[in-house]
């Protein structure tokens, strides 16, 4: 996923350069850090969190504070989604919540 992520933000550096903005692409990409996402993708998959941060050198509040404001952030992606009308979108940004909430 990361590798992913960076490739992405690779493209976005490049059409910033095109759009004759000062960037440097790889310098971009590399502020693109891991951090919580292996944590994250366990948690979503329905890891137990014991198991999940057992390996982690993490703090388990601020894991715990990191993933309820991700839930809350995609809440309201999944808001702006339907504003724009995009009812495609709106459903893949409440999915991702329920998988992150996991209630």
């Amino acid at each position: 996923p990361l590798r992913a992520l960076r490739e992405k933000a690779r493209r976005v550096a490049t059409v910033a350069q095109e759009s004759k903005l000062t960037i440097d692409v790889e310098e971009y990409a590399a502020k693109f850090k891991a951090g919580l996402m292996e944590v994250t993708l366990k948690w979503c998959r329905g890891g137990k969190f014991a198991d999940i941060i057992k390996d982690q050198d993490l703090f388990e509040g601020s894991v715990i504070r990191c993933i309820r404001r991700l839930e809350e952030l995609v809440v309201q992606l999944a808001n702006m989604a339907k504003v724009i009308g995009n009812e495609a979108l709106r459903l893949k940004f409440l999915e991702a919540s329920k998988m992150i909430k996991r209630d």
